[in-house]
């Protein structure tokens, strides 16, 4: 009987344990979908500072205009194709490039970390300062 009672509660256990890692896993994908949000509407703008940018450029080069049209009509490419795509498939897509080019996967990895502590550091509230 007490054998009974002790599977009972290891399941009971393990049940909340279950539960509990699946909040946790939607907080996550939840939060990982609105850094996606905001990291392609950032794209956005960015492509269109750049569209703004060769506008004005282009009454003095025009050619070095078209070409930067281009990078900007590639940029809002990638932040639709990005818009369009759930985390889970870009997380899946990112496995499979790491598997078939782990290097450059890693050095991607690498950069992304750097730029992400870099953010994070720069948009940090700053203290007051100290006489």
């Amino acid at each position: 009987m007490a054998n009974t009672d002790k599977r009972k509660g290891g399941a009971d256990v393990q049940d909340d344990l279950k539960g509990a890692a699946r909040g946790v896993k939607d907080q996550i994908a939840e939060a990982a979908d609105e850094a996606k949000t905001k990291g392609v509407d950032q794209m956005g703008g960015v492509s269109r500072a750049v569209h703004g940018a060769a506008d004005q450029l282009g009454r003095e080069l025009p050619q070095a205009a078209a070409y930067i049209h281009s990078v900007a009509d590639k940029l809002e490419s990638a932040s639709s194709t990005l818009r369009e795509r759930s985390v889970e498939d870009l997380v899946s897509d990112f496995n499979s490039f790491a598997r078939r080019q782990p290097a450059a996967a890693f050095a991607g990895s690498v950069l992304a970390g750097f730029a992400l502590s870099r953010f994070l550091k720069s948009s940090a509230p700053r203290p007051e300062n100290r006489k």
